[in-house]
């Protein structure tokens, strides 16, 4: 029955044989963004540059057996808990949760089974004046080694302002962890050039958290003036990436946590804007949350051609990935990212596409 539907198509299937679904919304501009069912993710984006040629801006595969034998988490919705738990543990309560480790000693993105490789439910799609897909998946208690059956929900809308709005729910039957983000791959060259050294980038941060070898916070909160994280201001991602100083040259560009300045609970708040001047094309990135990972690909390897039929290595894309703070539950002074009972988690990502 949802395949007839003229804007939701098969996408393959999973090992057990389930059916998996992509989606596409529009809008009353020409815009079109596919999203699948498998990891609730973006599989593209079509938008146009100044002269009004459309073209994919997020990075994605074509088909589900390319992200089945192994993706960099490309467009996914992450969870648990994105990034990183040093150790893969954290304490509640008096009593500690040991978590799967899949990055050496750590755990990363909710973990070996995380909500990227989940086929989520189908909850709504309407293709209306605002086209939208709602997902719904239910974590059981001990997935991961998370405590509680956590129920998570993300509501994808196009809006007619060309803004792609992410929309994260959840709620749990005890105390657990939960720090939702998107990890969409940008590069707004579109299939012109693989590289981003040229798009230009701002970013609301002054202060960025201090990590150790393995990208685990020390706790501490620095500030980017006199260093490479210094983007208050647009400048090219190419004159820092490469410099072989702190804080980039342990992870081969950036890979780091910026702290939103203008962050105001539960108020959408521009993190970040970016501009790529030969095509026109510009981004801006809003969101509810207190912090961003600003992360450039430095190990992306896409080994099968994604959309566009090319396949993309080092960076060739960023990311810009709204989040609580690297391993809040290990650091009393970083904001909680706990979630009893009787609360609930609602967070918004939004994607704001436009011209220069």
């Amino acid at each position: 029955m949802i395949s007839k539907d003229p804007f939701i198509n098969n996408f393959g299937k999973m090992p057990d044989g389930k059916p998996v679904h992509i989606f596409t919304l529009q809008n009353n501009n020409g815009v079109k963004v596919q999203i699948t069912d498998y990891g609730a993710r973006i599989v593209s984006s079509w938008v146009p540059d100044r002269n009004g040629k459309f073209d994919d801006v997020i990075l994605g595969y074509s088909c589900l057996d390319h992200y089945l034998k192994g993706h960099p988490y490309l467009g996914a919705t992450i969870g648990r808990v994105a990034n990183k738990i040093g150790n893969a543990k954290f304490d509640i309560d008096g009593e500690t949760y040991f978590l799967s480790k899949n990055l050496g000693n750590h755990h990363l993105h909710g973990g070996k089974v995380g909500f990227e490789s989940n086929l989520w439910d189908i909850v709504n799609y309407n293709d209306g004046d605002i086209p939208h897909v709602e997902f719904q998946l239910i974590s059981p208690h001990g997935d991961q080694g998370y405590p509680g059956t956590l129920t998570a929900r993300v509501r994808y809308s196009l809006l007619q302002n060309n803004s792609i709005e992410i929309k994260m729910s959840a709620f749990a039957d005890r105390t657990t962890m939960v720090n939702m983000t998107n990890h969409a791959y940008f590069n707004l060259n579109g299939r012109v050039t693989n590289d981003i050294y040229k798009h230009r980038i701002k970013l609301w941060s002054s202060n960025f958290l201090e990590s150790d070898k393995d990208l685990i916070p020390t706790g501490k909160i620095l500030s980017v003036k006199n260093t490479v994280l210094d983007y208050r201001k647009l400048t090219e991602i190419g004159l820092g990436i490469n410099q072989n100083v702190e804080p980039v040259s342990n992870t081969k560009g950036y890979d780091h946590f910026l702290i939103t300045e203008n962050y105001k609970k539960g108020s959408t708040n521009i993190m970040a804007e970016i501009h790529q001047s030969d095509t026109g094309r510009a981004l801006q990135v809003l969101s509810t949350l207190p912090g961003m990972q600003f992360y450039t690909s430095n190990f992306l390897n896409t080994i099968y051609p994604i959309s566009n039929g090319k396949v993309y290595g080092r960076h060739s894309a960023f990311c810009i990935e709204p989040s609580y703070f690297v391993d809040a539950p290990n650091h009393p002074n970083f904001q909680s990212i706990k979630l009893n009972s009787d609360e609930s988690y609602n967070e918004t990502i939004v994607y704001k596409f436009s011209t220069i």
